[in-house]
């Protein structure tokens, strides 16, 4: 079976609830590895015995996406609510979101502008300024249909336009290239990770390390792209390729890996673009701190309006990503070798 897109969009995982994701994924994953366990933080590891056991190797992504939690349901039937994760409120006014696992439709609501006075205009917003509307019209016919503690996710249609593919939690995209590299034989033994809780301090991803200790660890993410119109010199565009990612918040790749990396990425034509700067984190810092650490790298998917209800990325560009995964697990051995001799370690 084939991993589909539109069903990896819409199915709702918020960090600490991927239920519906794994419930979706595991299936598939089961098909194509040796063995498969889901930890204490519902971190999926796959396993394919290699061609040698000399090292171990950690390809991994996430399966969650940021979304909201139920804080209170007041007099009047609306709901006030908690990030999960971190979203911009501004993107959200007015958008459809569902709540808890019967998917209660509602919409993310604030005072209307024409109701507002001057400093509420000017001010900032803030998720404490808004509220869900789910149509109740007191609390207790609210708490008919939702509870405290209820998850919220966006409700976003997937959609594909030429080569843009459109929807929510395009975050976790990383994913469909990790899926597509287990098609391969891999060189060493090689562990494949679609972890939980990325948008909470990349909790899962560390679990995950401690129980394989790795010695190399690729990490598939997301990153912003940044080629607005007002954008001089972007560092992440959509349709020029996996994103070699050299430097985030959380991490610095092993820059003798990376090369290895780009030289194998030269090798089998596929299309890479480089990106230095530090907005924004990923799972790598994760798997850096975990255990004994792992010679690390970072390579990501361009994405539009990350974080908001509807995202933007190109199918050619998780396509780049997920030949380069593939290529990576075949020719880890190579990979490796060449980092040793310019290194001297391992």
């Amino acid at each position: 079976m084939a991993l589909s897109m539109d069903r990896l969009s819409e199915v709702n995982a918020v960090s600490g609830f991927e239920d519906e994701a794994r419930a979706y994924l595991i299936p598939l994953i089961k098909e194509k590895c040796d063995s498969l366990e889901v930890d204490s933080m519902g971190n999926i590891i796959a396993f394919k015995k290699g061609k040698s056991d000399k090292y171990r190797i950690l390809l991994g992504t996430n399966v969650d996406e940021v979304g909201f939690i139920v804080s209170e349901i007041t007099e009047k039937g609306f709901l006030k609510f908690k990030s999960v994760g971190s979203s911009d409120p501004r993107t959200l006014v007015s958008k459809r979101i569902v709540v808890g696992k019967d998917r209660i439709p509602g919409v993310i609501g604030m005072k209307a502008i024409h109701l507002q006075k001057k400093e509420e205009r000017e001010a900032a917003v803030k998720v404490k300024d808004l509220y869900i509307d789910i149509g109740a019209k007191d609390k207790e016919e609210s708490e008919n249909s939702v509870k405290l503690g209820d998850i919220i996710s966006f409700d976003t249609e997937y959609a594909e336009i030429g080569d843009i593919i459109k929807g929510k939690a395009l975050d976790r995209f990383g994913t469909v290239a990790v899926f597509n590299a287990m098609d391969e034989v891999p060189a060493y033994d090689t562990y494949f990770v679609f972890s939980a809780q990325r948008e909470i301090s990349g909790r899962g991803m560390k679990i995950a390390t401690f129980r394989i200790n790795p010695d190399f660890a690729l990490i598939v993410d997301t990153v912003n792209a940044d080629d607005f119109p007002d954008t001089k010199s972007a560092s992440a565009i959509l349709g020029n390729g996996a994103v070699m990612r050299y430097k985030d918040l959380t991490s610095v790749s092993n820059v003798i890996f990376m090369k290895n990396l780009a030289l194998m990425s030269k090798r089998n034509g596929i299309k890479t673009q480089n990106q230095t700067t530090s907005e924004g984190a990923s799972v790598a810092g994760s798997v850096n701190s975990a255990s004994y650490g792992a010679v690390t790298a970072t390579v990501g998917i361009a994405c539009r309006y990350s974080h908001t209800p509807v995202s933007y990325m190109r199918k050619d560009d998780i396509n780049e990503v997920s030949n380069l995964c593939r290529a990576f697990v075949k020719e880890s051995d190579v990979i490796i070798d060449g980092f040793i001799k310019e290194t001297d370690r391992i």
